[in-house]
């Protein structure tokens, strides 16, 4: 596999532009090449005949020497860093970085050969000769380490380097200085050709400066872990003497009234069993339970590596209610899973960093490479000697171990010291990242087309069925029954749909596990989700054939069949064995569950509003859920009993998608403190949604074509229409982009291979969002087949935007190099803390979140406690630890004896 596409295949999406520029260079190399070669060529026409030139194979032998051979012999090397020897090569074309997206040190983004020129003190030949000259490093990124390491010119192959592929280091030559690198490169190349290397040495610079960022980030995300772990110790202490305690208390009935009312059979149980086998297995001088010897044990190990000093929590001005949570068995558990997940989000953002350190010094490797080859010349080890190999790409052993210091803490807080076990929960999936997946769902897709191809079949014979006038004849509430079908088969079809959107996405490798916050070791597969709603579609068209062909010959009601339908649906997301693919019905329980909450419950992430959106296009599903409901009271009694203007149930249903968006909207604007007031103009937009449904209806319900009814309707679906768009292109596409390559789009696009799919998305969004346009047309009796018309326009609308928008949000991720989850942790920070107070001098508010680039999100309550009483609190879980270790060294002494 060539290396530029296993660093495509291999990097992470969100830090794509982080990377090296494996392409650009290659690109560059091939025009320093040509020129290399051109000069060569001209260079010889101009030397003397008596004296065949001798520069290329004597450069050769030069590199093949080593650097030290630089001081035993310099006179058979022409200067190429003096302008004055060098001849004139006026028809040899430049060497320009156009079309590579590099750059050189101090040159301006858009680099071409006039820009590098404008620049004299920044040019190439200038720049090496200042280094030679004055001695100084030819790269702001070495640090002259004496124990520096060289990858090993035997350890070179065509296959890239895996992170599990041990490489082969020799020891560097201490009396190499990095200026030999610069007076090599100086006298065997003229200022055109070291343009690779001044790129080379801005791509090492900005790649080194990203990883310290993201080092430092890393090692204060464990840091935090840490305090965070030690309060949960101390808050499992005191919940186990809390146990005891109950154990120990006189009478069954007095454990059983004891308990807190929300702790579970299981839990009592076990916290009695627990008790019992403590006060049974340690003595009096000896309380101290293995959990405790695990984590103290984990702790001297964090601290054994040498990581650098972890933070120590520092007395606050105001204490966590969280610190004090009062050992409820409950909240208890929520503290441990919180801090669980978010230790496996810290292992997996590790894991992200320390395969970009792995690809970017194997990039280096291979580009530096390919320019040998290319050019035959032998400049690898050099090179990488002085510029590679003193960063910390190669010397830092930081992130390392803080991947083992966070193995060994997952280990022996929350896996009980099982390393097999541990080490599977962490393992990252292949494909995560990569956007790709190896496996191939063959018997999915098959069963999918066979779902799909019946359904097919099955929806135009029970159109034909439908549209038979004897069956009309014999079935006068046809046009209800098939009401309530059109309403079930709106929601199906967007399904189906959405799985069009996975596809997609995964295309253009859009992190879809990340944004949604999915499962990454049960994400499914396109192939596997087509599977459900083709089923789903398959069993309600059948259920649509059977109502429809030859009613008067079954004993079955022809309008049971949709209720069927529905409870089937139900069942299956409500199924609780193992089958069906629970962990994704689980996911998508949850989900809904947030957002019909409207953000009062739960805060609002991405998925919450995203789904909130998705459901503002069902309206006339949600709208039809009242007239389903009296339809099976009325028994589909002719004439209909149903007029969907005849309710006010019916726009109160129709608007609830885009109320539940209005308190999301609020719940947003709240948790920033009111700062973002962008919230509050996207909550009027919801709200002209809600108007636009109930002047709709109140036109509907007076029947009235024109009068003031009618004139408030076009007013507000004019307004919601307008408004709603000009969000979709502004907010939630981000397009209408000033200097964007092609007009009115952005910068960045994903999907940039068919870049004219945007223009035509935005006509349609626009026709889309004025669906309203078709009920001014037809009379009342086309009224039901107009309303599923601008449904089926509305859901495909949807459909659309879903592509653009989800690239919208992959392309903010990749903006903010965020690829972690901002996460809840249970108790306080110091740096929290910090923030909250300075934000609290400025606006007063007594809200506040932290921020950071991998945030591990504190809780954002806090009680007014007293600064001694939190104070007490620190020292009891320090002193609680200290004795912890005490009794670890205890029990390990007292072995000794025995």
């Amino acid at each position: 596999m060539k290396f530029a596409r296993y660093l495509e295949e291999n990097a992470v999406d969100e830090w794509r532009k982080a990377y090296i520029d494996y392409r650009g260079l290659k690109k560059l190399i091939k025009r320093v090449d040509a020129h290399y070669k051109a000069r060569m060529a001209e260079e010889a026409r101009n030397q003397p005949l008596e004296r065949p030139p001798a520069v290329h194979s004597r450069a050769k032998n030069f590199f093949r020497r080593g650097a030290n051979a630089l001081r035993q012999d310099n006179s058979f090397v022409p200067n190429y860093g003096s302008t004055e020897e060098q001849p004139m090569l006026d028809d040899i074309p430049p060497v320009t970085l156009d079309g590579t997206n590099l750059r050189l040190p101090g040159a301006p983004t858009n680099n071409s050969a006039t820009d590098v020129e404008a620049h004299g003190s920044h040019t190439p030949q200038s720049s090496f000769d200042a280094r030679r000259k004055s001695g100084v490093s030819g790269s702001p990124l070495s640090i002259g380490s004496e124990d520096a390491h060289v990858l090993s010119t035997q350890q070179q192959d065509t296959e890239p380097t895996d992170s599990t592929t041990p490489i082969t280091w020799v020891a560097r030559d201490p009396k190499a200085g990095t200026q030999d690198i610069d007076e090599l490169i100086s006298k065997h190349f003229d200022a055109e050709e070291q343009k690779f290397f001044l790129a080379l040495d801005e791509e090492a610079d900005r790649i080194v400066t990203f990883y310290k960022e993201r080092e430092s980030e890393a090692f204060d995300r464990l840091s935090t872990l840490v305090t965070q772990l030690i309060e949960l110790a101390e808050h499992r202490r005191e919940f186990k003497a809390q146990t005891q305690k109950l154990v120990s208390s006189q009478g069954v009935s007095r454990i059983f009234s004891s308990l807190p009312r929300t702790m579970k059979a299981e839990e009592v149980k076990r916290a009695r069993l627990n008790a019992q086998h403590i006060n049974r297995s340690l003595s009096p001088s000896d309380q101290i339970d293995t959990g405790d010897k695990r984590r103290a044990k984990a702790m001297e190990h964090v601290q054994a590596l040498n990581i650098g000093p972890l933070k120590n929590i520092k007395p606050e001005e105001h204490a966590s209610e969280a610190a004090h949570i009062g050992h409820d068995p409950v909240k208890y558990k929520a503290a441990r899973k919180k801090l669980r997940t978010a230790v496996i989000e810290n292992h997996r953002g590790l894991e992200i960093l320390n395969n970009y350190r792995i690809l970017n010094r194997t990039g280096f490797t291979k580009i530096l490479k390919k320019f040998d080859k290319t050019l035959d010349v032998e400049f690898l080890q050099p090179y990488y000697e002085a510029r590679v190999v003193p960063t910390p790409l190669v010397q830092s052993e930081t992130v390392p171990k803080l991947l083992q210091a966070t193995k060994e803490i997952f280990t022996m807080y929350f896996e009980h010291g099982d390393e097999k076990r541990a080490r599977e929960l962490l393992r990252e999936p292949f494909g995560t990242f990569s956007g790709l997946r190896e496996h191939r769902y063959h018997s999915s897709t098959f069963r999918t087309g066979l779902y799909l191809g019946v359904a097919l079949c099955a929806i135009i014979q029970g159109l034909r069925d439908v549209l038979r006038p004897e069956v009309q004849a014999v079935m006068p509430n046809w046009k209800a029954l098939l009401q309530v079908y059109s309403a079930e088969l709106i929601p199906t079809l967007f399904a189906l749909l959405f799985g069009l959107n996975l596809v997609g996405w995964q295309k253009v490798r859009i992190n879809t596990v990340f944004i949604f916050e999915w499962d990454a070791r049960n994400v499914l597969d396109p192939a596997q989700y087509f599977e459900i709603p083709s089923f789903f579609l398959l069993l309600l068209s059948i259920f649509f054939w059977i109502s429809f062909s030859e009613p008067q010959a079954t004993t079955i009601r022809p309008d049971t069949w949709p209720l069927v339908w529905l409870v089937i649906v139900v069942l299956a997301f409500l199924n609780p064995f193992p089958v069906f693919y629970p962990s994704s019905r689980r996911w998508f329980l949850a989900s809904m569950t947030r957002v019909f909450t409207g953000g009062v419950l739960y805060p609002v992430e991405f998925r919450d509003f995203f789904l909130g959106d998705e459901l503002n296009s069902l309206m006339y599903t949600f709208g039809n859920l009242w007239y389903l409901g009296c339809e099976y009271d009325h028994h589909f009694r002719v004439p209909d009993q149903c007029p969907t203007n005849g309710s006010w149930w019916f726009p109160v249903l129709a608007a609830l998608p885009a109320f539940l968006r209005f308190l999301q909207c609020f719940r947003r604007y709240f948790d920033s403190r009111r700062l973002v007031r962008i919230h509050l103009v996207n909550a009027g937009k919801y709200a002209s949604s809600v108007l636009n449904v109930f002047m709709y209806f109140n036109y509907r319900r007076l029947g009235s074509p024109s009068g003031v009814p009618f004139a408030f309707w076009i007013l507000f679906a004019a307004i919601n229409s307008v408004f709603t768009c000009s969000w979709d292109f502004v907010m939630d596409w981000n397009l209408l982009q000033r200097n964007a390559k092609y007009p009115l789009l952005r910068s960045n696009l994903a999907f940039a291979d068919i870049w004219p799919a945007y223009y035509v998305a935005m006509v349609t969004n626009f026709f889309g969002r004025c669906n309203w346009v078709i009920y001014l047309f037809g009379g009342p009796a086309s009224l039901a087949l107009r309303a599923f018309l601008a449904a089926l326009i509305e859901m495909l609308r949807r459909w659309q935007w879903n592509f653009i928008r989800l690239e919208n949000e992959h392309l903010g991720n990749a903006d903010s190099f965020k690829i972690v989850r901002d996460l809840p942790l249970p108790y306080p920070t110091s740096s929290s803390r910090m923030k909250h107070e300075t934000e609290e001098d400025d606006d007063g508010d007594s809200d506040g979140q932290s921020s950071s680039s991998f945030r591990l999100r504190p809780r954002s309550k806090y009680s007014k406690r007293s600064e001694q009483a939190l104070r007490d609190n620190e020292e009891n879980a320090h002193q609680t630890l200290q004795r912890t270790r005490d009794g670890l060294q205890e029990a390990r002494r007292r072995n000794g004896h025995d």
